[in-house]
């Protein structure tokens, strides 16, 4: 089971200026604690996994220290920084798409239900 979900973010050129891209959510109820975000450009797309409680708790407050960081801005908008070896990207975001989605994750695997099967996940890596 799955939750998924299509939407623009706003990439933020180091001008300042904005960019619609393409974007995909998709959260698993057999990966219960991430979040996949794919984003299209260019005729390419790159990935990003990172935690769902990192994107909730992003929603009301500055959240993330390490490679992905969330926090509210103006108005009713985010701002999403993915950070990597040679970029910093940043995009800005409705707060309520990520709401609407991160609600549907919640009713399909509710917080602090949240499983991770260590076992089988080890018979798929050592296979």
């Amino acid at each position: 089971m799955r939750v998924a979900s299509r939407t623009v973010f706003d990439f933020v050129r180091p001008d300042g200026s904005t960019v619609g891209v393409e974007t995909e959510l998709l959260y698993q109820a057999d990966d219960p604690f991430a979040v996949t975000m794919k984003f299209h450009a260019g005729g390419a797309v790159a990935t990003w996994i990172m935690g769902r409680d990192l994107l909730a708790e992003g929603m009301t407050k500055m959240a993330g220290i390490g490679d992905v960081r969330v926090r509210p801005a103006a108005g009713r908008t985010l701002v999403l920084e993915l950070i990597s070896d040679r970029h910093v990207t940043v995009f800005r975001l409705a707060t309520g798409t990520l709401r609407k989605f991160l609600d549907a994750s919640y009713r399909l695997v509710p917080s602090g239900a949240e499983r991770f099967d260590a076992d089988a996940f080890l018979d798929t890596v050592l296979r």
